[in-house]
């Protein structure tokens, strides 16, 4: 049985059941509205980006590893000279009034990083930290007026006030060795335009203090970034009027696209709703239309349901994608509607002939959704899941409920002119301005731009845009760092591609510029080597002389016989190893816990460089495929990273849904000039698409890749349908109701155009191109072109 006799049986077998397909489809789109109740919606990016483990996926992971990345960042401004004096104070009230369980921890400055160990612990570890370098310029600066000068030094610090503090330090390094270590920890110095007084964080300028807080709510939670941000706002009202307190992390992204969306939804549900009804008014007329439009909206909940069965949460964007649907999947309906309404014939013959076309139409949508089942992107598996379970219900309410809601035979009501000939005066001009068209269209469309930056695809408010450049204007730009990982199986592999990496780093950038634990903690080869040369240097001659010189100027400043005995006695014993426990005990363990990353299998050791050209040329293809153990991770080349995936995917997804597309028409038509007929509308709206883009300065990103197989989806659904008018005499007002269908898919989109998401917007606006371009060509160009020799 084909499909004309399957759903003519079908409304037969009904028609004596109603009662009881109603109360069944009523009973299911209940349940569906009471189940989306219970659906997860989340707004976090990372749906829209690689899972496959492909390097796009790695780098993305490995972005959500930098420091200060996923913390809060607090910016507390002194806004007169008054507040000046009140930044520190300012600093621990705040800290004090954010408590858990939001706030989990409060970090104000550094404090005294280890206090008494700290300084101690640079001295004993500055043998395994001196490289061959540095020992030659410290060498060459204690010669017998060098050493005369530094033991003068430290005699006057014993004199000062704090001597008494200082006493045991001087006597175990009389030569203020921890002052080289103190350098070397400018290169773990993150926030590079920070300086410290009191132990708090203050700004170059002395106008601003900064605190780095921890908390336990994720950064794509939208309820729980919005509690968090009332309570900071509750906590803020305790600072004194003078201070301005400015909070920046991704909760607020988060909560300001959160916010959006939902605002979204409301303006495009509403705006759809509203065109809807004004096309029902114009175009329908009748009571019973009504129920062409209950399809939509019962397939919202049913598809949103089944995306949340398969995916633990759903995205936000995926949601709002509903709109669209509603002007896609009344299409159907709204064929079946004018077929009962307009043609003669007993109901179940009208609903028979109608189904083929309407199930080709639906297969062929369906069909272009599901090649985005193939996508790395769960975000588009999501669209398609949607997509898929939507379309397929619309179908089925269509075809199966809804003859049994409209009632049959106004034959002739409202016929739109019959199309133009193929060879009349007016086809010629339409194909005419239709070839200009397309060249034009072809010759914009290629400046066309791929465009992967993340940032486009997220609502990013006025004020907290400011509020980043305050903050990189005050603090530098540590939240916009390249990463570069040195990994290995273990902590030392790690370590030793980390010292390769730094010494290549250091050769061409500034130290101000390097963040490397390579620093403070060298691998054990390294350590081993620099302890070598540690202890030969004091064996040496040289070495000796510089004791001598000790001993003779620390008589002269009246030091007693054995004041120096402890240096004396580590020159003679083999120096300590520095290791990860060594610098947790210094206080330092929150620094090794930023850039030493361990997994399962690996370990990462963090180092953040300027995210330029000049980084990424220094490392060279090293960088980018892993060799010498380095991964350059870098906001910049992400971007392009992304950018060239979307590039991939086009071609991909165009190639796939076109030929999936193809075979459907040639299994439906089986006649190549029918089936080139049905493809008119896409080819069409394809080229208006990417020549306006083009034309207007659009980037293609990647919700743009979805829109391009919603205009393939889509604009086969005219062309097929006028392809069956004029092959097979189905003249029931078609073009009413292609005509009609193409504007409720624009009412869809057009409300899309009303969105402050970008995302939202970018295909509302896409695809209001495409297919806005494939409703005149389907009802114009097809009827143009046909060849009456193809019936």
């Amino acid at each position: 049985m084909d499909v004309k006799g399957i759903f003519a049986t079908t409304y037969r077998f009904f028609s004596g059941r109603r009662r009881l397909l109603f109360a069944a489809t009523l009973l299911l789109l209940l349940a569906s509205v009471l189940a989306f109740q219970g659906v997860h919606m989340e707004e976090d990016i990372a749906a829209m980006l690689p899972d496959d483990g492909s390097s796009t996926s790695v780098d993305f992971q490995l972005l959500q590893r930098a420091p200060l990345l996923r913390k809060i960042v607090i910016d507390l401004e002194a806004l007169d000279e008054t507040g000046r004096g009140l930044l520190t104070e300012s600093a621990d009230r705040l800290s004090s009034a954010l408590s858990p369980p939001l706030f989990s921890r409060v970090v104000t400055g550094p404090g005294p990083l280890g206090g008494e160990n700290l300084l101690p612990w640079l001295s004993e570890a500055l043998p395994s930290l001196l490289t061959a370098e540095e020992l030659e310029k410290l060498s060459s600066g204690l010669d017998e007026s060098g050493v005369g000068e530094r033991l003068a030094e430290s005699y006057r610090q014993l004199l000062s006030p704090e001597g008494w503090a200082l006493k045991g330090m001087i006597r175990s390094d009389p030569f203020a060795f921890y002052r080289l270590g103190l350098e070397k920890m400018r290169h773990v110095n993150v926030i590079s335009k920070v300086r410290l007084e009191n132990g708090h964080f203050l700004s170059a300028d002395g106008l601003h203090s900064l605190l780095i807080v921890e908390t336990p709510v994720s950064i794509t939670d939208s309820e729980g970034a919005e509690a968090l941000l009332a309570e900071f706002a509750t906590a803020a009202k305790s600072l004194p009027p003078s201070i301005g307190a400015t909070l920046i992390s991704g909760h607020r992204y988060t909560l300001a696209n959160a916010r959006a969306i939902k605002k979204d939804l409301v303006v495009i549900l509403s705006a759809s709703t509203l065109a809807l009804i004004a096309l029902f008014f114009i175009y329908l007329r009748h009571w019973r239309a009504v129920f062409v439009f209950v399809v939509p909206f019962s397939v919202l909940c049913l598809a949103a349901v089944a995306v949340s069965l398969v995916y633990p949460s759903v995205s936000a964007v995926t949601i709002g994608f509903g709109a669209v649907l509603l002007g896609i999947s009344v299409d159907y309906a709204l064929h079946v509607y004018f077929s009962l309404r307009h043609g003669g014939g007993e109901p179940d013959q009208v609903v028979g002939e109608v189904a083929r076309p309407v199930v080709f139409g639906g297969l062929t949508t369906v069909a272009a959704f599901a090649v985005l089942l193939f996508s790395d992107l769960p975000g588009q598996r999501q669209l398609a899941v949607f997509a898929i379970v939507g379309l397929t219900v619309s179908l089925l309410l269509s075809l199966v409920v809804l003859p049994h809601l409209v009632p049959s035979g106004v034959a002739g009501e409202g016929r739109l002119a019959e199309p133009a000939s193929s060879g009349g005066k007016r086809g010629r001009l339409i194909l005419l301005c239709w070839g200009a068209l397309l060249l034009l269209s072809l010759w914009q469309g290629s400046g066309l731009r791929f465009n992967g930056d993340l940032r486009t695809l997220s609502l990013v408010p006025p004020e907290l845009a400011a509020a980043e450049a305050q903050l990189k204007e005050t603090w530098g730009d540590f939240r916009g760092k390249a990463l570069i990982f040195a990994e290995g199986e273990d902590l030392q592999s790690a370590l030793a591609a980390n010292d390769r990496l730094f010494v290549r780093l250091s050769s061409a950038l500034p130290a101000g510029e390097i963040v490397s634990l390579a620093p403070l903690l060298p691998s054990a080869a390294t350590q081993g080597e620099n302890r070598w040369r540690w202890m030969a240097y004091w064996q040496s001659e040289a070495g000796q002389g510089v004791i001598a010189h000790l001993q003779e100027k620390a008589a002269a400043l009246g030091f007693s016989p054995d004041a120096f005995a402890p240096f004396l006695q580590r020159l003679k014993e083999s120096p300590p190893p520095v290791t990860v426990e060594t610098l947790e005990a210094a206080g330092l363990g929150e620094l090794v816990g930023a850039l030493v990353l361990r997994d399962e299998k690996t370990v990462r050791i963090l180092s953040l460089v300027p995210d330029t050209a000049e980084v990424a040329r220094l490392l060279g293809e090293a960088g980018e495929n892993g060799e010498n153990g380095w991964r350059l991770v870098s906001q910049s080349r992400f971007r392009q990273e992304v950018g060239r995936a979307i590039a991939r995917d086009f071609f991909r997804f165009i190639l796939l849904a076109s030929l999936a597309v193809t075979l459907l028409l040639v299994w439906l038509f089986r006649h190549p000039g029918k089936v080139l007929l049905a493809l008119v509308p896409v080819g069409t709206g394809l080229a208006a698409m990417f020549g306006a883009m083009a034309a207007l300065g659009l980037d293609f990103t990647l919700f743009n890749v979805v829109a391009t197989v919603l205009v393939i989806g889509l604009s086969v659904d005219y062309g097929i349908f006028m392809v069956c008018k004029l092959t097979q005499g189905m003249d029931r007002s078609v073009d009413r109701a292609v005509l009609v269908s193409g504007l409720t898919t624009l009412a869809g989109f057009g409300a899309l155009v009303l969105a402050r998401h970008p995302a939202l917007h970018s295909i509302g606006v896409t695809v209001l191109l495409g297919i806005g371009a494939a409703i005149p060509a389907a009802l114009l160009v097809i009827p143009a072109l046909y060849r009456r020799e193809w019936r």
